[in-house]
């Protein structure tokens, strides 16, 4: 048999009831659903929706859903990252690429005019901070659009580089710039290598990561065309 519309919508509530929240993710575990559902139905005519998804619910195990859940998600957070090498590549291969080494070469050159080696970092720094703000800024009211959907929710992991990025600019400059004292060992100076490194790493990444977000939301409005806004 096949389902009609309103069997539909009451899978979807009832997958929604076991703790699925997100959209796409309903409906990844609806594509699984449906058709046992219809199976048992068609088996058992007197079983209804509710008692046949339990059927279903209950033969995938003690974690139901779970690995479905988890097994998409993964999916998603792996396109995610393939967006953002994917982007580094087309940056380190394009004329866009000035960009970050004209700001570098402003921050280096105004370093030599103040007489100040070190002041480059202080200015890269500041640059840092002031875009992860601008890019929060910007896609605040997007992020509580986009909140319900497991596609643009993956790129949480780009928020937490920002959440990286803002405790290093405001713990970086403490270790490389003003305390001179910090600079004495070994451990110390491998310390401010890997926040030199890091601090290197965010200011090519915040040219590529409003791209990346970008991404993440068209596949967002992609799938609102075909599940609607839920």
């Amino acid at each position: 048999m096949k389902l009609n519309n309103e069997q539909i919508e009451q899978l979807k509530k009832l997958i929604s009831y076991k703790g699925y929240q997100e959209i796409n993710v309903q409906y990844e575990i609806l594509d699984h659903v449906a058709c046992k559902v219809e199976e048992l139905m068609e088996n058992n005519p007197k079983l209804t929706v509710t008692d046949a998804f339990q059927k279903v619910h209950a033969s995938f195990g003690i974690f139901g859903f779970s690995g479905l859940e988890e097994s998409y998600k993964k999916m998603i957070e792996k396109r995610l990252w393939g967006y953002y090498w994917n982007e580094l590549k087309q940056l380190f291969t394009s004329y866009r690429i000035i960009f970050p080494l004209g700001l570098l070469f402003i921050f280096f050159q105004s370093s030599a005019l103040l007489q100040d080696s070190k002041a480059w970092i202080l200015m890269m720094i500041g640059f840092l901070f002031f875009s992860f703000i601008w890019v929060v800024i910007r896609y605040w009211n997007t992020h509580k659009k986009y909140k319900m959907y497991a596609s643009y929710m993956a790129s949480n992991s780009v928020f937490q580089l920002i959440n990286f990025g803002v405790l290093v600019c405001t713990q970086g400059h403490a270790f490389v710039y003003r305390q001179e004292g910090v600079q004495d060992g070994i451990f110390a100076n491998m310390l401010i290598g890997a926040i030199l490194t890091a601090i290197s790493f965010l200011f090519i990444s915040i040219f590529i990561l409003p791209r990346v977000l970008d991404r993440s939301i068209a596949d967002t409005e992609g799938l609102i065309q075909v599940y609607g806004e839920g």
